[in-house]
């Protein structure tokens, strides 16, 4: 027996992971735009990362086309060289999926000493 039908996203996320990658003392930033698909749209009541040590996080309220949308402000805050990794969970009252989680990702280059 096959099922077959057309799924539906709850949510559109873009980009769905957020790598940030640049040199150590640059301004690194990304933006995610969330924005629910289902008829009654849910509400974002919290953000909150895993680990929280190397980047911070801004909600923002907007309208997309007439329907509430988010945006989500991603900064870098790491300042030595490396990789580092996190998530961003986003807490919704919605009863379908009450969690959001989003990847983060990032590479902090060595600065660039003057002269080379």
């Amino acid at each position: 027996m096959a099922v077959s039908g057309r799924v539906r996203h709850y949510v559109k996320i873009e980009p769905r992971r957020v790598k940030l990658s640049g040199t150590a003392g640059m301004e690194i930033k990304e933006t995610v735009e969330i924005t629910p698909q289902t008829e009654d749209p849910f509400h974002i009541r919290k953000v909150s990362t895993v680990r929280g040590t190397d980047i911070e996080c801004r909600l923002e309220e907007i309208e997309v086309s007439g329907r509430k949308a988010y945006v989500l402000h991603v900064e870098n805050t790491r300042k030595e060289p490396g990789r580092f990794y996190d998530s961003i969970h986003l807490a919704t009252d919605s009863d379908l999926v009450n969690r959001i989680t989003i990847a983060v990702s990032g590479y902090i280059q060595p600065a660039r000493e003057k002269g080379q």
